[in-house]
């Protein structure tokens, strides 16, 4: 716990949210050195503008292999959800030439036409995912991440990716384990191995039987390149579209909903439309990104980010705050307020640079039109318990709730 003379990163707990605890950090300068799970020591960049400098520039990477001192070697001891999030070869914690060939089968795999070409595919899921509500009760609450939130991305994930549905309920409950940072290194040992096992049999399944989905053009992509990549490495690639396709477009659903239901003055802007939905979408992404951050970047080479002045030395590791940058001051007036006219202000929720979700539009699509959705079919919902008392995900990498009590009404 905390000890090394510098603030602890918490994550969210029942008496502070994420981006709160990024302002927090905000006022200790740009980058304060924060200490995170592990006793790793590590630069929290909370002020937007550097986040996205050091996120598109060539001075830092996500290959702790090669760029943070004594890990490769393993002189460094790193346990617990860092060196989970950190020890995967993946387009995630790839950069330069390795990143561009990992990242292209799947990009190929999300262009817009193929999202456009998913349309229907998922107002059919979440139609059908609304059916699945009806009959509970007026009165009666219900949870909206478990019953609505999480079986929309889970059935997305299941046509585009060529996932068997029975795998995904198993899947989901590990996943969640490595998203939670309070967990000790043996629950996310466990959490990770119940992963591995199920992707090594997704795995196998497409060797022998290659269909016309994402997981079979990233195992002929694997198996054709230059370097083909080993089925470590395949686990990897096929693990982060997972984490990335269901648990935080879960979290924005959700997410979105509660702003929305917690301010009828901005959900009657979006209802009566006169503000897009997107628009809110947007707005909800900033105030409350469903990633608050990602383990870890590190610096390639001392270098100084001119503008702010901070500096950073060789190896140091590097952790972009999203949630606290998004709320800062001198980019947003009343950062805190739920505001969907604000014009579509921009935000790190996606990533930023080269590191850019790929499938951002896809999982803007599923998102707008699983509220847009919702709202219509249930026009007098309403939040069972004030926002505030909603319980949240503990953790620092995800950033959302763990259940959303709603009455249908």
């Amino acid at each position: 716990m905390p000890g090394g003379g510098c603030p602890y990163l918490r994550g969210a707990t029942a008496a502070q949210t994420n981006g709160q605890e990024g302002q927090s950090l905000r006022a200790l300068g740009p980058a304060p050195v924060v200490e995170l799970t592990g006793g790793v020591l590590a630069r929290a960049v909370v002020d937007p503008a550097p986040a996205e400098r050091l996120s598109a520039g060539p001075h830092v990477s996500r290959d702790a292999a090669r760029h943070w001192p004594g890990y490769r070697e393993g002189t460094r001891s790193v346990d617990g959800v860092i060196a989970q999030w950190i020890s995967t070869h993946n387009v995630l914690n790839s950069y330069g030439d390795e990143h561009r060939e990992l990242r292209a089968p799947i990009a190929a795999a999300l262009t817009r036409r193929r999202v456009e070409s998913m349309t229907p595919v998922i107002e059919s899921i979440v139609q059908d995912v609304l059916d699945g509500l009806e009959g509970t009760g007026a009165e009666q609450n219900i949870d909206l991440v478990q019953s609505f939130a999480l079986p929309i991305p889970h059935e997305v994930i299941t046509r585009l990716l060529g996932v068997p549905a029975e795998y995904l309920p198993a899947f989901s409950a590990a996943v969640a384990g490595l998203f939670d940072t309070s967990a000790g290194a043996a629950e996310l040992a466990r959490s990770m191995g119940a992963v591995l096992a199920l992707l090594d049999q997704l795995v196998a399944s497409a060797r022998e039987y290659p269909g016309d989905n994402l997981v079979g053009d990233l195992v002929r992509a694997a198996d054709a390149s230059e370097c083909p990549l080993s089925d470590a490495e395949l686990l990897d690639q096929l693990m982060l579209i997972i984490f990335a396709g269901t648990e935080t477009t879960a979290q924005a659903i959700g997410t979105l909903l509660v702003h929305l239901l917690s301010y009828p003055d901005q959900l009657a802007l979006v209802t009566s439309g006169q503000v897009p939905m997107e628009d809110a979408l947007t707005e909800s992404l900033r105030l409350r990104p469903p990633v608050a951050s990602v383990p870890l970047r590190f610096a390639v080479r001392q270098f100084q980010d001119a503008r702010s002045g901070e500096e950073f030395g060789e190896g140091e590791p590097i952790l972009v705050h999203i949630a606290g940058a998004d709320l800062n001051r001198e980019r947003y007036e009343d950062p805190e307020r739920f505001d969907v006219r604000r014009g579509g202000s921009r935000s790190l929720a996606f990533g930023y640079g080269p590191h850019v979700c790929p499938g951002a539009a896809l999982a803007a699509r599923e998102i707008v039109i699983a509220v847009t959705r919702f709202l219509e079919r249930h026009p007098g919902a309403r939040l069972a318990l004030a926002p505030e008392l909603l319980e949240q995900t503990p953790s620092f990498i995800s950033n959302g709730y763990t259940s959303i009590a709603v009455e249908l009404g």
